[in-house]
């Protein structure tokens, strides 16, 4: 099966020396479960342009076997390091509106997934109207309610 982009994870470096002769090589970058893979090849080492993308191709394709990336289920349980709240896909966040001489800041509880037509979806929960515990308590229960209707995975 043909690949999409036949250099992906693969970029072109050129460069010119001091005395403005070019040389350059291949960099293929890849990261796997938050760690970063790079490897030059340079032109010169492997005999020219096309043998050193050749032998870059080759590392990316050993890596990409070697090392798997995260599977949809994992990262749907992996919380972002921005979370706040513990929860995947639940999120504190704060509105701030400026009329006239006042200021009024509103702070909701969001639930965010996607249904199972891969809509995202976003209910929100007035802090103010429903209290801390309970705008958080809804909008997890939106978001897991959400999750199951559309037959996903709930972290």
């Amino acid at each position: 099966m043909a690949r999409r982009n036949p250099r992906r994870n693969i970029s072109r470096i050129d460069m010119y020396a001091a005395s403005g002769t070019p040389h350059g090589g291949w960099e293929v970058r890849i990261q796997r479960r938050s760690k970063k893979y790079e490897k030059f090849f340079a032109d010169g080492q492997h005999g020219g342009r096309r043998k050193a993308l050749q032998a870059a191709k080759l590392y990316r394709d050993e890596l990409e076997q070697r090392l798997k990336p995260w599977t949809i289920r994992e990262l749907a349980r992996k919380p972002s390091v921005r979370n706040t709240s513990g929860i995947v896909g639940v999120r504190k966040t704060s509105q701030i509106e400026e009329s006239d001489d006042y200021i009024y800041t509103y702070t909701f509880w969001i639930a965010q997934w996607t249904d199972g037509k891969g809509k995202r979806k976003t209910r929100s929960f007035s802090i103010e109207k429903y209290g801390e515990d309970e705008a958080f308590r809804l909008a997890l229960q939106a978001r897991t309610n959400g999750v199951n209707q559309a037959k996903r995975t709930v972290s």
